[in-house]
């Protein structure tokens, strides 16, 4: 085989997780607002409407939470400029873009420390996989997230490299990682830190002087936000978050106790950064390269490591509130991934000579292994957040029984571009199904109603089926409908993961039999509802009442502090 043909090989391996990654974000992205994006509509509005660029300065930078998301806000305007709508899928696809720029970083380093093409397989099936779905799927979310990360190295790669064009590029990427998330801050000192240890000091004044004017402008007017609980997390508990934390990639092993998993990992990649910190600061004060590249490659491991290793300190202490198992969940993943991205430079570049193909191919298997677990484990977590998107966006548009939209000719209400969901299909059928206790196509719902229990807790009201064995995909599956004298909710039934490696993995059937639902009272008005269950089937959908009501008491919800 020619070298040719075996770089193009090469680029196709390395595009087989990019487009499996983009193939699977395109089946379960949707383009519905969560949370944080629902502000969006409102920027876009306020931007619009400004009457000068002070306004529209303000705009861009105006703190969310404890947050200045100007990256989030341009790309924002940007697709409302060019398709005159707000589409999130749009978002959530920059942000998946952004994550995809590590890869040519990896693969200049790399290449520049004389690894050849085959060295950068690893790292896109490392780095893409459904183990990001929170993100992925989370327009605001994913453009900070992946965003800032992307940022910060390539910040940090940029600032230490010989180039004064590149260094000077460096100065822009770290104010628009800081006015991307506010984690973002470390790349001041820790670039600042690098630079000095070049011993460059006219480099080292520009930079200081730019990060303090950075800093000066993050902080102008800024509020501190107040919606974190109370941390009543031990110092075991929350060193033990902090290591699972960092070893959080390893969720989707496929083990009975996950966390520990990730607890053990994250204590062992613990070890191994603060093995590369402390030597590579040994050979950079030693300064005995032979190669002008390896003190560049030392120092951007170095600085990646810091910035990992403070972020994680800085969430653990703000997130510890809402319990230590809850750190290892999709949104931080990334940093956990990149730390180990980093180890792995750490351990191949110094390979040398016929051993480094045969190790880098067993680096390879394991990426590659890692990455099947990680689609086949969070499957299961997308599926549910669609149909969470879904039933939410149901039960804010119908407010009342005859199921047409609330018109609302707010210019921020008509931000958000139209697209069709599963629920419209489900409108011509709810009131007949009200009427006559069942409408649609699905069949097996007698059986399938009588085999599901329903239970009224003191703040919720529980739905469980243990026999619902269906593995169809994206809006599939069962939801509950309740109805009132004045009008419908729907929420999802979840499903879970199936625990059958056997089956998991060679009959790809992801879903344990049945499904639950734990719906709380504060989500619906004060009322008496019929329930319904919804089966959809592919193409086809049934709609089943019978005999089961439940009284909603009166629930105040409990709302969120925030600042926009």
């Amino acid at each position: 085989m020619t070298k040719g043909v075996l770089r193009l090989v090469l680029i196709l391996i390395i595009a087989i997780p990019v487009v499996v990654y983009f193939t699977a974000w395109d089946y379960y992205a949707i383009n519905i607002p969560k949370w944080d994006d629902h502000p969006l509509k409102g920027f876009i509005d306020e931007f619009a409407h400004a009457t000068n660029w002070n306004g529209k300065l303000a705009a861009l930078i105006k703190q969310h939470n404890e947050h200045r998301i100007t990256l989030t806000r341009i790309f924002a305007w940007w697709d409302y400029a060019v398709f005159g709508s707000l589409n999130y899928r749009h978002l959530m696809f920059i942000g998946n873009l952004l994550l995809v720029g590590i890869i040519p970083l990896w693969y200049v380093i790399l290449k520049n420390n004389k690894k050849p093409l085959f060295a950068l397989v690893p790292v896109p099936f490392l780095l893409l996989t459904l183990a990001m779905w929170e993100n992925m799927y989370w327009g605001m979310a994913s453009i900070q997230n992946f965003g800032v990360v992307t940022l910060v190295l390539w910040t940090i790669y940029l600032c230490v490299n010989p180039s004064n064009y590149l260094f000077g590029l460096s100065i822009p990427l770290a104010l628009l990682a800081v006015f991307t998330s506010p984690n973002a801050l470390f790349v001041l000192p820790i670039g600042a830190f690098l630079i000095a240890l070049t011993r460059d000091r006219k480099r080292l004044a520009l930079y200081a002087a730019a990060s303090i004017a950075t800093i000066f402008f993050f902080f102008k007017s800024y509020v501190r936000a107040e919606y974190n609980p109370e941390s009543k997390a031990s110092f075991f508990q929350i060193v033990k978050g902090y290591m699972a934390f960092l070893g959080s990639f390893a969720e989707s092993f496929p083990v009975l106790d996950n966390f520990r998993v990730c607890f053990l990992l994250g204590c062992v990649l613990f070890l191994v950064a603060v093995s590369i910190v402390s030597t590579t600061l040994f050979r950079i004060i030693r300064n005995k390269y032979t190669v002008k590249f390896e003190k560049i490659t030392d120092l951007f491991c170095l600085g990646a490591i810091l910035f990992i290793l403070g972020t994680a300190l800085i969430v653990v202490y703000s997130r510890a509130g809402f319990g230590i198992e809850g750190l290892v969940t999709s949104k931080y993943k990334i940093y956990s991934v990149l730390l180990l991205l980093v180890a792995y430079l750490y351990v191949v570049i110094p390979i040398r000579g016929s051993f480094q193909s045969s190790y880098i191919t067993a680096i390879v298997f394991l990426a590659v292994v890692f990455n099947i677990f990680s689609y086949h484990y969070h499957l299961v977590d997308a599926f549910n957040l669609r149909k969470m998107l879904v039933t939410d966006q149901f039960n804010w548009t119908y407010e009342n029984k005859d199921l047409k939209a609330k018109e609302d000719t707010a210019f921020a209400a008509n931000v958000m571009a139209k697209t069709p969901v599963i629920y419209e299909k489900w409108l011509s059928l709810i009131s007949i199904a009200e009427r006559q206790t069942y409408a649609g196509s699905s069949r097996g719902l007698v059986k399938l109603y009588d085999e599901t229990s329903f239970q009224k807790e003191a703040n919720s009201f529980r739905v469980e089926n243990k026999t619902f064995t269906s593995q169809r995909l994206q809006d599939s599956g069962i939801y509950i409908l309740f109805s009132s004298k004045d009008r419908y909710y729907i929420f999802p039934a979840d499903r879970t993961r199936n625990k059958s490696r056997k089956q998991l993995f060679l009959k790809q059937y992801y879903f344990a039999p049945g499904f639950h639902a734990d719906i709380p009272f504060n989500k619906m008005k004060k009322g008496t509802y019929n329930v319904a269950l919804v089966r959809q089937d592919g193409e086809q959908t049934g709609i089943l009442f019978k005999n089961v009501k439940v009284d909603v008491p009166e629930v105040g919800e409990n709302k969120v502090k925030v600042n926009w």
